[in-house]
């Protein structure tokens, strides 16, 4: 484990040192879970699950499908509260 040195910014920000951020496979836009203990600030990167990756994938890509077909927002509520109306 490689020790770094970082600063706290102004604006409250943390750089995360390059060679850190390459080992960790780290990209713009993470999200991290933020905890403190005593003097000790814990970064955790958050990770979605499979299945949450897989259902926001199938939302945008029907979502571009719906908007291609030329179907209004209301539209696809209207069908969405049809389909629940029959189940």
């Amino acid at each position: 484990m490689t020790l770094e040195l970082t600063r706290l910014s102004e604006r409250g920000q943390i750089v995360i040192p390059t060679e850190l951020r390459k080992s960790m496979k780290l990209k713009e836009g993470e999200r991290f879970i933020v905890t403190g203990l005593g003097d000790t600030i814990i970064l955790r990167k958050l990770e979605l699950s499979h299945e949450r990756l897989r259902l926001k994938r199938l939302i945008r890509e029907s979502s571009e499908k719906a908007r291609k077909s030329g179907f209004t927002e209301k539209e696809v509520e209207k069908l969405i509260e049809k389909a629940r109306k029959v189940s």
